[in-house]
């Protein structure tokens, strides 16, 4: 019988079938199976393949489409022209300070007197505020321009500081009542007749870069578009059309960026002079910097792109990643204190998660949001309490809509905002377990029980045969790989698990071969629940991703997701059958090391034990007394040189298989 999987996994080439595929692919040098996710995509024309494929910035589109650049570029230039002064307002996530960042280097490359302002997250909040306007236009701002905030700050613009022109740009969906302001840059206005709708809020910063730049006879700007790619990949807007273009070609400019702060950012983070993909970015780069808007200031993010001093710039990069460290040691503290809370309010069922807790950081419960909706799959909203004020955090999944769900709220709610699966919002303390009822009977009449289960979207079931190096040089092609064009994944039936082992300075993450029939395959598990862990001999069903693993030579790794297991054999052991096997192996390597096959070969000529051998080793493997290692294409045992006395139960396979 199968074991139930944490997923449920849709076969794409199972639902939408491709029976032929056109003669042009051949000459793109795409596989097959490549060919095929194109299809299924909806890139089935010569055309849009070759656009998909080989775009660059020079095929971005004319950015006076844009409404309101008509508007938005004369002025500027005329505050370049006049010394005016021009601040850039922006937001304190990745995309705000990326937007910044590209727009502030933009102007002063044009010889603008700029200055910018991030409001601080705690305190002010996000986007525009009536303080803030006051205190830039203070400082003899004539001209303020918002990139990635202001689209909803109608009443905030009619109020503005006498003398002051605003201009925003922005990305998010517009409210009924657009602002009247002197410019207002926003694609997904109804009557924007742009056609790339969905642009980061740097994308839109970066498109009134290159309508400045065309306006004032400077031609083509393609400048600090690796800024514009990691707003871009961090904001996780669909890695299609001109963002695509502005991704792929700003990671191929990270690895020799000039920008100072940029490189000392990556160089913190480990992956200086490597190929940057959109994983390391989304996973490295992108943290560190909203660490800063979440637990200190999302300025000291601007201030490293602006640094022109190395010294200045390794010293502002490493804050960064201290600050992320102890962002990090603030998220596990909430996190713990919201699985406690849900305890207390017996919940962890309900149709919608309303976790409220006192004095837990801002910044950081969008985070512990992500995490436990993650973990429960079911929308969640993180709700920290000061003063008699709540503000919230909210995550959601693909079934339900956060925004429209904090619309049907709004009679109790102070101020809410976001998207879909992302929002923010504030209400009154005493209304919280209001909120709480109301939305879990909102959820009732939405969601079903299959809704809570999430999707694994699988590409293709292949054979093992099929996954070699060359499909996935072929799948390369497709990257960059994110929002709207996710990393293929593929499903492989029938095969039996070999060499299983904890690996990792913690033992987290497992290893293992899948083979089927002749064909064997390396594969990888980070992070595993334990429940899920298959063993050796196990006939199973894996979902995954291949990759290439370049260690001594190129070979198949296959990076797993998901994994049903069909055929569970009775397995136990004990201290006593432990000891045996452990002396007897101890004994067999008494002249040096030996090949794991060949110690599975000594201790079991016959190989009937083969699998529970391979179960006691890993044992031995995660008590110390053994290390496992790799030369030649052949892995190894090494015995330990001297054994400390060791509790069998700090074996997570022993405590899984004793008797």
């Amino acid at each position: 019988m199968s074991e139930q999987s944490n997923y449920q996994w849709a076969v794409h080439s199972e639902t939408e079938p491709v029976h032929e595929i056109p003669s042009f692919f051949s000459r793109f040098s795409l596989t097959p199976a490549a060919a095929r996710i194109l299809i299924r995509r909806g890139i089935s024309t010569e055309e849009a393949v070759s656009h998909f494929l080989y775009d660059t910035p020079e095929d971005l589109h004319d950015p006076f489409l844009m409404k309101g650049m008509n508007e938005a570029v004369p002025r500027i230039l005329e505050a370049i022209k006049n010394r005016e002064k021009i601040v850039i307002y922006g937001d304190y996530d990745v995309d705000g300070i990326t937007s910044t960042s590209v727009l502030l280097l933009g102007l002063r490359k044009l010889g603008a007197e700029t200055d910018f302002y991030i409001p601080a997250r705690e305190g002010e909040g996000y986007g525009l505020n009536g303080p803030a306007l006051e205190k830039i236009a203070e400082s003899g701002c004539r001209l303020l321009i918002t990139v990635d905030c202001g689209i909803s700050s109608a009443d905030l613009i009619d109020a503005k500081p006498e003398g002051m022109d605003i201009i925003i740009t922005d990305h998010h969906v517009p409210p009924d009542r657009i602002p009247e302001a002197l410019a207002v840059l926003n694609p997904q206005q109804k009557d924007c007749p742009y056609p790339d709708k969905y642009l980061a809020g740097v994308g839109v910063a970066y498109t009134l870069c290159r309508g400045l730049y065309l306006s004032s006879g400077q031609g083509l700007y393609t400048d600090y578009l690796e800024l514009a790619a990691l707003g871009t990949i961090a904001d996780v807007v669909p890695l299609l059309g001109e963002n695509r273009i502005i991704v792929r070609e700003g990671l191929a400019r990270m690895k020799n960026t000039s920008l100072l702060g940029l490189s000392a950012l990556m160089a913190a983070a480990g992956i200086a002079g490597t190929d940057v993909t959109s994983d390391r970015v989304a996973f490295t780069l992108a943290p560190r910097l909203n660490a800063a808007g979440r637990v200190t200031h999302a300025k000291n993010g601007v201030r490293l792109f602006m640094s022109q001093s190395p010294e200045e710039a390794q010293s502002m990069a490493q804050e960064l990643c201290d600050t992320n460290a102890r962002r990090q040691s603030i998220e596990k503290d909430i996190a713990v204190q919201a699985s406690e809370r849900l305890e207390e309010l017996r919940t962890q069922q309900n149709q919608v998660l309303v976790v409220d807790g006192k004095d837990w950081h801002p910044g950081v419960i969008g985070i512990v949001a992500s995490r436990l909706m993650e973990r429960c799959h079911r929308p969640v909203l993180m709700v920290s309490v000061k003063d008699g004020i709540g503000k919230g955090s909210c995550r959601s999944i693909p079934a339900f809509d956060m925004y429209e769900a904090l619309k049907s709220q709004a009679d109790i709610l102070i101020q809410f905002g976001g998207h879909h699966m992302a929002a923010g919002f504030s209400i009154e303390e005493k209304n919280i377990p209001l909120l709480r009822e109301r939305l879990n009977a909102y959820g009732a009449e939405r969601l079903q029980e299959k809704d809570f289960i999430p999707i694994l979207d699988v590409e293709e079931k292949i054979p093992l045969s099929e996954v070699t190096v060359d499909l996935i040089h072929s799948l390369m092609q497709l990257e960059p790989f994110g929002c709207a064009n996710p990393n293929p994944l593929f499903l492989s039936t029938s095969m039996t698990v070999q060499g299983t082992r904890r690996i990792g300075r913690e033992q987290r993450h497992f290893k293992c071969f899948l083979a089927q029939g002749r064909d064997r395959r390396d594969a990888v598990w980070w992070n595993p629940d334990e429940e899920r862990i298959c063993r050796d001999g196990e006939s199973v069903s894996a979902v995954y991703v291949p990759q290439i693993n370049s260690w001594n030579g190129e070979h198949v790794q296959l990076v797993l997701k998901d994994m049903k297991v069909f055929s569970r054999k009775s397995l136990s052991v004990n201290r006593t059958v432990l000891a045996d096997v452990y002396r007897s192996s101890r004994t067999l390597m008494a002249h040096g090391d030996l090949p794991v096959e060949a110690l599975l070969k000594k201790l079991s000529p016959d190989g009937g034990k083969k699998g529970f051998l391979q179960t006691a080793l890993r044992i031995f493997e995660e008590l110390g007394f053994l290390s496992r290692y790799e030369r030649d294409g052949c892995e190894y045992y090494h015995p330990a040189s001297a054994v400390k006395k060791q509790e069998l139960s700090s074996s997570l396979t022993y405590m899984k298989y004793r008797d």
